[in-house]
Parts: structure tokens; C-alpha cells; sequence
């Protein structure tokens, strides 16, 4: 079969220019603009004459359904056509009546059939949470409101739209006539130069002409949970730059992902429905109904019915004028009558009870389905295939351990209320490793590992598949797999009383406010509203600690209020790790450092227990509580958390 134009149109931008696998410079070119652009920006002139060959960066908004589009959709059904032929029929009766009497009971005919019309509407777009209603207007003669419900519920695909849509910036940062300008995002054009910062939603596909420890959370486009560390240099791409995943295209940033750390200077090299989420707007767009099983086989009966129906009226009407003398309107009447009482106007009211009743049987079963008829397809579903992020989990990181020198403390993931219940010490939990050794050998699980694959960016290798550096293991890969277990007993069914005499407790809030303190401190982000993704800005895994402290019944927001940052060392993948520098607090680091400046410095565990001379004896962190560093049993645990 051949392609649509709709599809034709909705091409991989890459065949035309891989900008990914391009140097800046070459980009730069490609657009016909001079080398200085990334000072200099385009002029004022040169913007709007873009402005108008490219038109507006926003995406195309499908035609929109007329509401008398959406009642025609109510009603365009065989059964319902039979009905309307009788409504008119007895309208003109009722208007060509010579008496009272005869004019009354053709208009109540009317009115009755107007009625019975309203119940015929296959309602196929009912959401779950109104089903409730929905049986209740069937069992009560009020089902005109079906109507309404059906148009009301229509247009699931253009709520898909104005989403996408929704997710677009407002506004945006760019170089004009070599100055910064806020201009609104839908003015950008190819060949603008963006600046981005932390927080700000990319208003265009971008190429990076310049990054600063950039990173962008990129979920709604390629799934990937985890920030994307973006570069400048060109993709090695072989003789086929298409064919390079989006998520590995590190040296672009797309519209409507969001930055979560660092600031670039980015180039514009397409707006409105030429980016990758105009892509999807198209797809989205061009989203075609198709009716359920059931819904088609009601159709089928519909017109089987329809001309079993059609005869019987006119059997009907030869009867009542050639046998019983009737009038020709008088016989119609009659013809018509005997049809209205042969429509199963009582069908889709009982086609809508059944998937009501199989819907909330799937709420029971922790299945939630939102529009009615969709029950009847799952019912015959055999295998889901689905990716995982945002369908299977929240896309949301969360903590749901920590570990001192003597406990283990269990975060509640679910928790709703802010109290420092939610961590309770619980040292059988996560406290044993995996041991794949006993099915493969080390070295095969090494090169299998979900980092084997991945590269630097400097286009290396990485050397080892679990992202710990050999340095930390300087022994052989075989024995990497076989590091000496943790000083910490695990509570297993041979030993069910290990710890049970702090297995349960619970900290108090001021030592989560200093346990957490640093992971608080030591971040650039801010939570969303309620401890919640709404609104939230920042690195996923320092939102998690955030989030954690937060229902832990910490105040995150005075803990960054009273220690401000005095100098700070900004995180890099090329050493791994981030460092602010704070003045002493006593609620933040205890009494014993007034005289003192506090560092907090997170990141990768390679870099960071090679680091530590001292740990904090049970989470301590007075200075009599400090002791020796006891590298191996955090390594160790690094290994069974991982």
C-alpha cells in the first residue's frame, strides 16, 4: 500500500540535513549565516524575513469537530433514521390535523419518539469515572443527557494535541542584533541562537554550539528516565545518520524537553511542526476511531433489522390501505407505528450497562479504564507489549534506601504524609548482593553489563559495564564478582532475629535534616508543588533526596534558606562529581564546626570513597563519632544497592 501525503510529509529531518553528524561550523553554513553567529545572533530583519519563509514555531491544529459535526456522529445510525422518518411523519400529521384531539396526540407521538431517538445514541467515548451517572441516567427517563455525554466526550485525540501543545514554551532567551532578547518562543526561527539555562523548556530543535555541564530530561520523547549530558562535537555516525537514535544524539536538545542542570548556547535548526514533537503532533493528529467488535456487529444488526423492518411496514401499510380501507396517511401511520415498535431502542442502553458493569469489575482487579467499549478489546488481549517508562513506573526517581556504618534505614516510596515514620531501620533490606557468578562467569557479566554499550563522550569505551572503574578494583575481571561480602549480617530465615532490637524504629526529623542534609544542600533544584512532579525542577536523582527529606518532615526550603552557597565546583562527567561550600549551621551539621566551612560534595562512588579519610559512626556527625573510613564495606554496599 502507498504512503499518504499526510505520511509522506512526516520524514526523518536528518535525510535532509543530519545536523547531529555536522560540525557547528557546517551547520552553521547549511543555514547561510556567517561564523560570528553565536555573538552576533541574526538581525532584526533577517529574523523576520525567516519569520515568514519558515512561518511561526507552533505545532498545526487539527480541524476541529463542529458541535453540530459531533451531534450528527450522535445520531447517524440506521435505527435512529427509521425513528426520525416517523418523528417527521407524525409532525406533518400533527400539523394537517383538523381537530384538537388528533393534533395533541401526533405532537406527543413526536415528543415520545424525540425520546426514544436519545436512547439509541451509542455512547462509545464514556469516561470510566462518569459511569456512575451513566447508570444512573438509565435507569431514570432522562437519557436525553446521553446525547450530551457523547458530545462532551468526544475528541480524545485533540486533548492528545492541546497536551502536546501544552508542553511547548512560552518564551524564550536569543541572541538578536548581538544582544540577549526575551522574545516569545513561537517568533524563533531556524537560525536563531537560544541561550538555555537550568529550568527552561527548549523552545526548538537545537544544535549545542556551546555547553556548560548541560543536561536535558528528554522522557516524553525517547522514554529515557535519566538526564542526557549534551556536547558539542559531531556524532560518528556510519554512511547512515538517520538511523541514530534520538536519545544518542547528545550534541542536540529538542522542543519541550526540559533542561535539568547547566546553560548552552544552542542553534534553531527547526520550529513548529519540523521538530521531533511536531512529528508526534502529526501522528497524533491524523489518530483515526475504529469501532469495537461489538459496536460493529450492532451496526450489522442494525441494518439487517432496518430492512426487515422497511418490509414489514410495507406489508404493514398494504394491509391497512388495500384490506382495512384506511387513508393513505392513516395506513402510513399505522406502517410506522408497527416499525417504531419493532426498533430495539433498549439495546445500547443495555450494551452500556454490560461495559459498565465489565469496567468496574476491572477497577476492582487495580484496572482502570477510561472509555467503556475499550473493556471489550483488553477482555481479548492475549500479550501487552509496552515500554517502561511513564506506562510501567511514574518516570520518577525515587530513593527508597540509605545506609549508615551500622543500619539500614527503608523509605516509604508511597508515602503521602510528611512524617519521619515514613524511614524505618530495616537491616534485611537490600542487604544481600546478587550473584549472577553461580549462572555465568564474571567476565561474561561484565561485558553484558547495561553500561557495556555505552560510550563516553569521548567516543570510548567504557571499562566496565556496572560503572565502577577498575581503579577500585585492581584485581583481575574474574574476581570482581567475588569481593568479600559486608560486615553487616543480612536477616534472612537462618538468622530471623539479626537486628530485631532496631529493626522498626524510626529517626527523628533533625537527624534526617543532617543525614540528608548534604544531598539537600548540594543540588540546584527545586521541588514541585506538595513534594510532588508538578512544577519540580532539577536533576531526577537530586529530586529524589529532596523528595525523600521532604516526606521525611524535613524543611527542605529552610535548609537551603540557611546555608547559601559561599563557592561551589559544578558537576562534570568528566570527574564525576559536584561540591558547594555552605557556612557552619548547627541544625545542618551539629555544633562542632562553628569555626569552620562545611563542604557537601555528591557523585559517582568511584570517585567518592577513594575521598573519604573519615565516616560517620551511625550517622553521626559529631566529632567524636567520626572513625576511620572502611572502604571495603561501602563498596560493598555500593554493590548490593546497585
Amino acid at each position: 500500500m502507498g504512503k499518504t501525503k499526510q505520511e509522506e510529509d512526516i520524514i526523518d529531518r536528518t535525510k535532509l540535513f543530519p545536523w547531529h553528524a555536522r560540525s557547528k561550523e557546517e551547520c552553521i553554513a547549511e543555514l547561510g549565516l556567517s561564523p560570528d553567529l553565536p555573538r552576533s545572533g541574526l538581525s532584526t530583519p533577517e529574523a523576520q524575513s525567516r519569520l515568514a519563509k519558515f512561518g511561526p514555531n507552533k505545532l498545526t491544529e487539527k480541524e476541529k469537530t463542529t458541535l453540530l459535526q459531533r451531534i450528527w456522529a450522535q445520531v447517524a445510525n440506521v435505527l435512529v433514521g427509521i425513528l426520525a422518518v416517523v418523528a417527521i411523519v407524525a409532525a406533518v400529521k400533527a400539523a394537517t390535523a383538523k381537530n384538537s384531539e388528533d393534533r395533541v396526540t401526533n405532537l406527543i407521538e413526536v415528543g415520545l419518539i424525540c425520546f426514544v431517538i436519545t436512547k439509541c445514541i451509542i455512547i462509545d467515548n464514556v469516561d470510566s469515572e462518569i459511569i456512575g451517572l451513566t447508570l444512573s441516567l438509565l435507569l431514570f427517563p432522562f437519557s436525553s443527557v446521553n446525547t450530551t455525554i457523547g458530545i462532551v466526550q468526544e475528541g480524545s485525540a485533540e486533548k492528545a494535541a492541546d497536551a502536546l501543545k501544552a508542553m511547548l514554551s512560552s518564551d524564550a532567551l536569543v541572541v538578536r542584533d548581538g544582544k540577549d532578547v526575551k522574545v516569545p518562543a513561537d517568533e524563533i526561527v531556524p537560525g536563531d541562537v537560544v541561550k538555555l539555562s537550568l529550568g527552561d523548556r527548549v523552545p526548538a530543535d537545537l544544535r549545542m554550539l556551546e555547553v556548560s555541564n548541560l543536561s536535558a530530561l528528554e522522557a516524553a520523547l525517547t522514554g529515557e528516565a535519566v538526564p542526557i549530558d549534551k556536547t558539542v562535537d559531531a556524532i560518528e555516525s556510519g554512511s547512515d545518520p538517520s538511523q541514530t537514535p534520538l536519545g544518542d544524539r547528545h550534541n542536540m536538545c529538542f522542543s519541550a524537553t526540559l533542561i535539568s542542570q547547566g546553560a548552552a548556547l544552542g542553534l534553531a535548526v527547526a520550529t513548529g511542526d519540523e521538530t521531533e514533537i511536531g512529528t508526534i503532533n502529526a501522528l497524533v493528529n491524523k489518530v483515526e476511531k475504529k469501532k469495537t467488535n461489538v459496536l460493529e456487529q450492532i451496526d450489522t444488526v442494525s441494518k439487517w433489522l432496518a430492512v426487515f423492518i422497511a418490509i414489514t411496514a410495507l406489508a404493514t401499510w398494504n394491509v391497512a390501505f388495500f384490506i382495512t380501507d384506511e387513508s393513505g396517511m392513516d395506513a402510513l401511520s399505522t406502517a410506522l407505528v408497527c416499525a417504531v415498535a419493532m426498533i430495539p431502542e433498549g439495546l445500547e442502553a443495555i450494551v452500556t450497562m454490560t461495559y459498565a458493569w465489565a469496567v468496574s469489575n476491572m477497577a476492582k482487579q487495580n484496572a482502570i479504564i477510561r472509555a467503556l467499549p475499550a473493556v471489550e478489546t483488553l477482555g481479548s488481549v492475549t500479550t501487552i507489549c509496552s515500554d517502561k517508562t511513564g506506562t510501567l513506573t511514574k518516570n520518577e526517581m525515587t530513593l527508597t534506601a540509605f545506609v549508615t556504618s551500622d543500619k539500614r534505614f527503608r523509605f516509604d516510596v508511597d508515602a503521602s504524609e510528611r512524617k519521619p515514620s515514613n524511614f524505618k531501620v530495616d537491616n534485611g533490606y537490600l542487604s544481600t548482593r546478587a550473584d549472577p557468578s553461580k549462572y555465568m562467569k564474571a567476565s561474561e557479566i561484565i561485558k553484558k553489563g547495561p553500561s557495556a554499550q555505552r560510550r563516553t563522550n569521548r567516543g570510548k569505551k567504557s571499562s566496565f559495564g556496572f560503572g565502577i572503574t577498575q581503579s577500585m578494583h585492581p584485581s583481575n575481571e574474574d574476581d570482581i564478582a567475588q569481593v568479600p561480602q559486608s560486615s553487616v549480617p543480612a536477616s534472612d530465615e537462618s538468622s530471623p532475629a539479626a537486628f530485631a532490637d532496631v529493626n522498626g524504629e524510626s529517626p527523628d526529623s533533625e537527624f534526617l535534616r543532617k543525614a540528608l542534609g548534604g544531598g539537600i544542600l548540594c543540588s540546584k533544584c527545586s521541588l514541585g508543588e506538595n513534594g510532588g512532579r508538578k512544577g519540580e525542577i532539577g536533576n531526577p536523582t537530586e529530586l529524589s533526596i529532596l523528595r525523600a527529606a521532604y516526606f521525611g518532615d524535613v524543611d527542605v526550603s529552610a535548609v537551603k534558606d540557611s546555608a547559601p552557597v559561599i563557592a561551589e565546583v559544578p558537576f562534570s562527567s568528566e570527574y564525576k562529581f559536584m561540591a558547594t561550600v555552605h557556612s557552619p549551621v548547627e541544625q545542618n551539621d551539629g555544633s562542632d564546626y562553628n569555626d569552620k566551612l562545611i563542604a557537601h560534595v555528591k557523585g559517582a562512588p568511584d570517585r567518592m570513597i577513594p575521598l573519604c579519610k573519615y565516616q560517620a559512626k551511625s550517622g553521626s556527625f559529631k566529632e567524636e563519632d567520626l572513625e576511620p573510613c572502611d572502604k571495603d564495606y561501602w563498596i560493598e554496599q555500593i554493590a548490593i544497592l546497585s
